[in-house]
């Protein structure tokens, strides 16, 4: 069963919640090609692994904000 398919947990939602909030604070302060993967997680304060975890890249981050 994919992640996209399976119900979301509770912790799930509010990491994914605290990336996408992390990247629109940094999105406040500089362009979207300045904005790393590295400077999310940092300022999230999550591990690269959790990120990828939830997501692919930044780009994937900003779909999921879309949606």
């Amino acid at each position: 069963m994919s992640e996209k398919t399976r119900k979301q947990d509770r912790r799930t939602r509010y990491t994914k919640q605290t990336i996408k909030d992390t990247f629109l604070e940094l999105l406040k302060q500089k362009s979207f090609t300045k904005i790393t993967v590295t400077e999310i997680c940092k300022n999230a304060e999550i591990n690269r692994g959790t990120f990828y975890l939830h997501y692919y890249d930044i780009h994937d981050v900003l779909e999921d904000i879309f949606k």
